[in-house]
């Protein structure tokens, strides 16, 4: 497998403390665009950017079974979506998202005047049915609106995304930092129990579903047990250590024989072309395979997601120039193929514990 020295990946944004202009931005709204028609997503994504500085677009992709994948790697606060997308259609991503409970708000936008497309959208949980072409002030007040429900999912969110990045930078860790890692956050989740067990349920169940699906990926056998939120805590926390070693010790290594040509060739794109735009689906592409093939592919051999690879080496490349130039992080951000500075601070500190400016610091004292 090759080495990740330097590349850029999908394009996938930020989420978290943004500084634009000098002024400190609170609480980020994240946001995922699916949209079929590449002008049409172009336009979405200008228009969430423009209607707030607390919208930030932390993917755009254009079709469904990319949108599901995006959905549990970068765990988007906001999914405004086209009902018409091959491979996965707009209804089917919203009622898989319903059936999982995944805690994120969805909005549809479609070309259809169509009552009983609207009807279903809205069965299925859907907080707005916007007709194209949206219009800026349509969408603006519809991502208003959709802030307040959004507000309940926030702090569920917030686990997700270190959840994530635990398994994205596990391979940096030694197995018991990587367990230690894991049972405190763990803990932290057993502790809602107090305050709200149906967070603390939908959490257990969907750390529980990621790494199941992790191993099934990796093709690794494991024992099956009850759903984890039915038990004692201590049982919880042995069942959580045990998912996570079993996919832990399983790992790739760095290379492999067996590696198919055609992720090997995946990565060599990748690291070849860093700065430009690379998505799931363009990937997927390359290779004739289908986007969730090529998905559950890269992922058992490359050892980690399509996302998690290139912003591994996207840190990779941002650390050698923190370490070695004067340019500041933002610009830095975008040398490295992160289109906003928000998301490389997150992205960077999950990985090494350390914001870029932090880092910069201590290697150049």
């Amino acid at each position: 497998m090759p080495g990740p020295e330097s590349a850029r990946g999908a394009s996938l944004l930020g989420n978290g403390m943004n500084h634009r202009g000098g002024r400190s931005i609170g609480i980020m709204y994240t946001v995922l665009v699916a949209e079929n028609e590449p002008w049409v997503l172009r336009g979405i994504v200008e228009m969430v950017k423009a209607a707030g500085e607390e919208f930030e677009v932390v993917g755009a992709c254009s079709n469904g079974e990319e949108a599901w994948t995006l959905i549990q790697e970068v765990w988007p606060m906001l999914l405004i979506t086209d009902i018409m997308m091959p491979e996965l259609d707009g209804l089917s991503l919203i009622r898989r998202i319903e059936e999982q409970r995944t805690p994120l708000v969805s909005v549809i936008v479609s070309g259809y005047d169509n009552f009983q497309y609207a009807q279903q959208a809205m069965v299925h949980g859907v907080s707005e049915y916007l007709l194209k072409p949206v219009e800026f002030d349509t969408l603006k007040q519809a991502l208003q609106r959709a802030k307040e429900k959004i507000a309940s999912l926030k702090e569920l969110n917030a686990y997700l995304l270190k959840f994530q990045a635990l398994l994205d930078n596990g391979w940096g860790l030694a197995p018991k930092d990587l367990m230690r890692k894991q049972d405190e956050l763990l803990q932290s989740v057993l502790r809602l129990n107090r305050l709200n067990r149906n967070a603390r349920a939908i959490l257990l169940r969907l750390f529980e579903d990621k790494l199941k699906t992790l191993l099934n990926e990796s093709g690794i056998a494991y024992s099956s047990s009850p759903p984890a939120d039915r038990s004692d805590d201590g049982t919880i926390a042995l069942h959580f250590q045990a998912l996570l070693e079993r996919w832990y010790l399983n790992q790739p290594g760095p290379a492999i024989a067996s590696t198919p040509e055609a992720i090997e060739r995946s990565c060599r794109y990748i690291q070849a072309h860093f700065k430009e735009e690379i998505t799931l689906t363009e990937m997927a592409a390359r290779t004739n395979f289908s986007v969730s093939h090529f998905s559950a592919l890269f992922k058992k051999h490359a050892g980690q997601s399509l996302v998690g690879y290139v912003n591994r080496l996207r840190v990779d490349e941002a650390k050698k120039l923190l370490r070695s130039t004067s340019y500041s992080v933002g610009e830095i951000a975008e040398m490295t193929g992160f289109a906003s500075t928000s998301y490389f601070t997150r992205v960077f500190k999950a990985s090494i514990d350390l914001s870029p400016l932090e880092y910069k610091k201590r290697m150049n004292p």
